[in-house]
Order: structure tokens, then sequence, then C-alpha cells
């Protein structure tokens, strides 16, 4: 029997999925995350072969039965590093380059919400990206051309921050936030808060807390958690709007979808926000929040590629098991 791998590395975590040709799920591996740009090649391949052959071992499937291997990556920015990347995943999992078909991330996620050749897709997680596809054979990834200051969770953490010192200093409100962050790092004050910050010694487990803390200030109704989200929102949507307009397809009733653990934030002005910015670009697009993990959008990616044609067995055999293994958004990872 022939079966296929879909993997997704963020910088969060690393997924595996391997499934048999009707979508059937048959083993999930997760390790850590990596960037094989930010933390090298070495690193990211670990990451890869730990949440693969967890996912063997689940499966009972050897990899010399798998025929087909996509790949939704952090990192694939520049058009050389899908190769250097198929190059680096064939040597771990002993498995000819040919076979192995890598993309972007965010290019799965949005595989994950439509199988629609034309879509745009907001992937918000540790950082951010925004892919649109026009149904004509043109895509187009921002990729670095997102500066630090909108880059997902971490752009949300930094925001956080500045709205303390803001707080502290009397250039912005009083918020709930500062007892809520120097509860989390275990500084005794905004100096010390400050300082931690400017010398880089805030861990990640602290940053990556951050985000969730706005979300839960703002459901709580601090005002300028609200502020945060509400900006962030738009200034996140602005990159499929934009996208939007470079394809001219502000008339056509394409499928925008969001993915990334930024968007299961339950505090309802960032969503809002998103879909205000998006329509004003676009009034027939349908956002859509993706229900699936992107690594099923690996799976998807690597189900067309072996010519699957059993469309409504595989979607069925799918959402059954992406449940079964905990791979659907709504709950948060």
């Amino acid at each position: 029997m022939n079966y296929v791998l879909g993997i997704d590395q963020g910088g969060t975590k690393t997924h595996a999925l391997i499934a048999d040709a009707q979508g059937r799920i048959l083993g999930v591996g997760c390790d850590m995350g990596s960037c094989h740009s930010i933390d090298g090649m070495d690193h990211a391949m670990k990451a890869v072969k730990n949440a693969v052959y967890e996912a063997l071992h689940m499966s009972g499937v050897s990899m010399k039965e798998i025929v087909m291997v996509a790949a939704g990556m952090t990192g694939v920015d520049w058009p050389e590093e899908a190769g250097l990347l198929r190059n680096a995943l064939g040597k771990t999992l002993g498995m000819e380059s040919a076979r192995i078909h890598i993309v972007n991330d965010c290019i799965i996620a949005m595989r994950a919400a439509t199988s629609s050749p034309m879509g745009c897709v907001l992937c918000a997680g540790t950082g951010l990206n925004c892919a649109i596809r026009d149904g004509q054979g043109h895509e187009y990834v921002f990729g670095y051309y997102i500066p630090d200051e909108d880059q997902g969770g971490m752009a949300l953490a930094e925001r956080a921050l500045r709205a303390v010192f803001d707080a502290e200093s009397g250039m912005g409100e009083s918020t709930s936030l500062t007892a809520r962050c120097l509860a989390l790092t275990g500084c005794e004050d905004v100096d010390g808060l400050l300082r931690r910050k400017v010398e880089r010694r805030l861990t990640k487990a602290q940053t990556h807390q951050l985000p969730i803390i706005v979300e839960e200030e703002a459901l709580k109704g601090d005002a300028v958690s609200k502020q945060i989200l509400t900006r962030f929102g738009r200034d996140e949507a602005a990159y499929a709007a934009v996208a939007i307009r470079r394809f001219s397809l502000q008339d056509e009733p394409l499928d925008v979808i969001l993915s990334g653990s930024i968007f299961k934030c339950s505090a309802p002005m960032l969503k809002q926000a998103v879909e205000e910015t998006i329509h004003s670009a676009a009034p027939r697009a349908r956002i859509i929040e993706s229900v699936w993990e992107p690594v099923i959008g690996a799976l998807l990616l690597a189900l067309d590629d072996i010519g699957a044609e059993d469309r409504d067995a595989i979607h069925t055999h799918i959402e059954r098991d992406a449940k079964r293994f905990n791979m659907v958004r709504t709950q948060k990872t």
C-alpha cells in the first residue's frame, strides 16, 4: 500500500502526519519548533527526524513505504531555500528528493482550508506570513518583506511590553498588563522589567505567554489590551489587503484563510479588525478560519501530488482522524 507523509515546521513546533492514499491518518509525531535560517539546518532536521520517526512508530509504516512527502516549512523565503531543504530532508529521511515537495509553511495553511486554486492566507503564529494565489499560476509570498514589528506573536509580545513601559513613563494609559507582566517575569517593578528586556534576559517561554496575557486582559475589559489587539489586527490584515490589490482580485469572491495560533484568540476585537480591513479591500472575500492544523494541508498536498482522486472519502477520513489526533484548530495547542 502507498503512504504519504505531511510535515509542518514552524517556530513553535514541528508536526508530522502519515496517512494512506484514502486520507486515513495512521500516525502523528511532534517535536520542537525550528527554522533552518535561524537555528541552523542541523537543528531543523533533528526536529523533523524526531517528529517523523514518532509518526512512523505510531503508524507501523516504514520510510520505504512512503511514496510522497509534502512539507511546509518556515524560512522558505528565497527561491533557493526550497532546494536546500529538499536536499536536507532527503538525506535526513533517506528519500529521493524528487518525491519531496517543499513549500513555505503558510501555503500548507491555505491548502488545509481550501482546495480552490485562488486564495489568500494570513498565517500568524510565532511570526507572520501572507501569501496569495490568483488561480492563473501566479503566487506571491511576503516573507522577509514583513518587518519585525508585525511578526505575529513576537510582535504582539513587544507591543504588550511597550504598553507597560509607556504606562510607567506616562506616555500611555495605565493598564492591567503591568501587573500581569511583573507576575510573569518575577520582576519587582517596571524598571526591573525594562532592564531585563534591554539585556535580553526575558525567556522564550515568557515571551510566548505575553500574547495570551493580552487576550485575557482584553476579555476582562482592559482598554489598552483591547486597543493593542484592534491595531494589531488591522496591521496584520493589511498584508492580505495589499496582496489582493496586487493581483487585482478586489471584486472576486476569493477565500482568505486565517491560520496560526494568534487567530485562535477569543477576544473579538482582533478578528473584527481583521475582517474590516480585508473587506475594505475586497467586499466579496470569504474570510475562513482554518478548522484544521496546517500539517493537514501538507498531507493534502502530498495526496494531490500522487493523484489521489476520491476527494469525498479523503475529506471524510481526514475530518474524522483530525479530531482523533487533536489536529483541529478550535482547541489551543
